[in-house]
């Protein structure tokens, strides 16, 4: 039985003793009194850990769903998830926003790479309204500065010639972060992107990029944030892909493997990218 479940058989039980119970004739008028608020007080409390257990096993099924469609490459399941957390609009708490920031994020991404602007071009605007709600209440948020920037670089990869006004607060936007928090995991991320994506003319640099990609890693590893985490696979997925732009085969592969060994079930690598490195490496 999970604890959702403990917590909500215990809710039926409790309620059924307050209705069965019956207080003994030498029990007076005042002790029943005190009773009873005693116990309406601890059923209140036992309300309130049920609300919260209930809240917290929602966000862990985004959670969960989130990591299934990015090792199955279910991009229909991806934007389902979103579009159930805009719907039931639980957004609000900080961390929520951070939540769904971070599905857009990796959505819109995709998005862009398939050359599907209008649709990844609705979804910024809404992920640009939580970051800055993000930042009104928290205002030196690493992370959140690092995806304001994430985000006006998307707009450049849907419209490249923004690139001459949003490149440069973009790039401050990042290195805001990474001056705010140096082992902040998605500032790291976003700056190795900067990198890696930039063209050198604006000083895009892949072997730099690597550098700030691997100590994401680190950072991760050390944090012990890797568990059911696309975020981290998807990172070692960039690692691997640096490697083989620079013609490090060997330790493309040994970077393909581990993610094999992290999640066996994502096809997509074990199917795909691992056997045509190897192809590669035998040609």
């Amino acid at each position: 039985m999970c604890q959702y479940d403990r917590y909500f058989h215990a809710l039926i039980y409790r309620t059924r003793f307050l209705t069965d119970f019956k207080l003994p004739a030498m029990i007076q008028k005042k002790q029943y009194m005190e009773w009873s608020n005693f116990t309406q007080a601890k059923f209140i409390i036992l309300l309130v850990l049920l609300s919260i257990t209930s809240a917290a096993f929602s966000e862990s099924s985004y959670k969960n769903n989130i990591y299934s469609a990015f090792i199955t490459h279910d991009m229909a399941k991806w934007e389902n998830v979103i579009h159930t957390i805009e719907t039931a609009n639980v957004t609000n708490t900080l961390d929520q926003k951070l939540e769904l920031i971070n599905y857009y994020y990796g959505y819109i991404g995709w998005l862009i790479g398939k050359k599907e602007f209008k649709k990844a071009g609705k979804l910024i605007p809404k992920g640009q309204k939580l970051i800055r709600q993000v930042l009104e209440i928290s205002p030196k948020n690493a992370t959140a500065y690092s995806f304001k920037g994430s985000f006006l670089g998307f707009e450049i990869g849907i419209d490249k010639y923004k690139a001459i006004f949003l490149g440069p607060e973009s790039r401050n936007c990042i290195n805001k972060a990474l001056k705010l928090e140096p082992l902040n995991m998605q500032a790291l991320i976003d700056k190795g992107n900067l990198l890696y994506y930039s063209p050198s003319v604006f000083g895009g640099n892949k072997q730099e990029a690597l550098k700030y990609f691997l100590k994401g890693i680190k950072v991760m590893e050390r944090n012990k944030e890797i568990n059911q985490s696309w975020v981290y696979l998807n990172l070692l997925t960039m690692i691997a892909s640096v490697y083989e732009d620079t013609h490090k085969l060997e330790e493309a592969k040994l970077i393909y493997e581990k993610i094999m060994h992290n999640e066996p079930d994502i096809n997509w690598v074990k199917n795909g990218l691992y056997p045509n490195l190897l192809a590669k490496i035998k040609a």
